[in-house]
C-alpha cells in the first residue's frame, strides 16, 4: 500500500483596493450603497496584479467577494493574469447592519463615535449589531469558505479577493472565545496575505 501525500493549498487573500467609502471614512460592511474603487484603489489593484503575475506558480483560480469594491479589484487582477473570475458571497465583509453607511467619526447610539461601536464588536466578538453579524459569525463563515476552496483545489494556489475583516479572520490563530477580545490587526488596501491550508 502506497502512502498518498496531499500537498496543501496555498490561499492568497487580497484585500480590495481603496474604495470611495474608505476615502470618505464610512462604514461599508455589505451595504449595496458602498462605492467601488477610487483611482488610487485601481492603481493599487494593478500593482498587486503585477506582483501576483511575477510569482513562479500560476494560481489555479481567482475567486472574489461579489461586493463591488472587491469585484473591481478582482477584475483588474484577472485581466492582468488573463484568467476567468469566480464569485463567492461567503467572502464578503462582515455584515454590520445599522452601522453601515455611518461616518466613523460621527456619534452613534450610546457610543461617542461609530468607530467606537465597531471597536466594541472586536472586544466582544459574540456581540451582533442590529441587522448584522458578530465577529464570531464572520470567523465561522470565512473559515468555511477557506476550507471549501482549499479542499476543492488541493496542492494549488488560489487568489481570494476579499475585505479587511475576512483577512483578519483568516489570519486569526484560533476561533473567537466569549469574553476575549479579538485583535484588530491592520490590513492595507490591496495587500496580499498568504496562508497554507493543511
Amino acid at each position: 500500500m502506497t502512502d498518498v501525500t496531499i500537498t496543501p493549498a496555498v490561499l492568497h487573500l487580497v484585500r480590495h483596493g481603496e474604495s470611495t467609502w474608505n476615502l470618505a471614512g464610512r462604514i461599508q460592511g455589505q451595504s449595496p450603497e458602498a462605492g467601488g474603487l477610487t483611482a488610487a484603489g485601481r492603481a493599487q489593484a494593478r500593482l498587486t496584479a503585477d506582483l501576483l503575475a511575477e510569482r513562479p506558480a500560476r494560481p489555479a483560480a481567482i475567486v472574489a467577494s461579489d461586493l463591488i469594491r472587491a469585484r473591481e479589484t478582482a477584475e483588474i487582477i484577472a485581466s492582468v493574469l488573463d484568467m476567468p473570475l469566480e464569485f463567492d458571497p461567503e467572502l464578503r465583509e462582515q455584515q454590520l447592519g445599522v452601522l453601515e453607511g455611518h461616518r466613523l467619526d460621527a456619534p452613534f447610539a450610546d457610543d461617542p463615535t461609530a468607530q467606537h461601536a465597531v471597536d466594541r464588536l472586536w472586544r466582544e466578538p459574540f456581540r451582533r449589531p442590529d441587522g448584522g453579524e458578530s465577529i464570531a459569525d464572520m470567523y465561522d463563515r470565512i473559515h468555511r469558505a477557506l476550507r471549501r476552496h482549499a479542499e476543492s483545489r488541493p496542492g494549488a494556489e488560489v487568489v481570494l479577493v476579499t475585505h479587511g475583516g475576512p483577512v483578519r479572520m483568516a489570519s486569526a490563530p484560533q476561533a473567537p472565545t466569549p469574553g476575549v477580545a479579538v485583535p484588530r490587526v491592520g490590513v492595507d488596501n490591496a495587500s496580499v496575505t498568504s496562508i497554507t491550508m493543511n
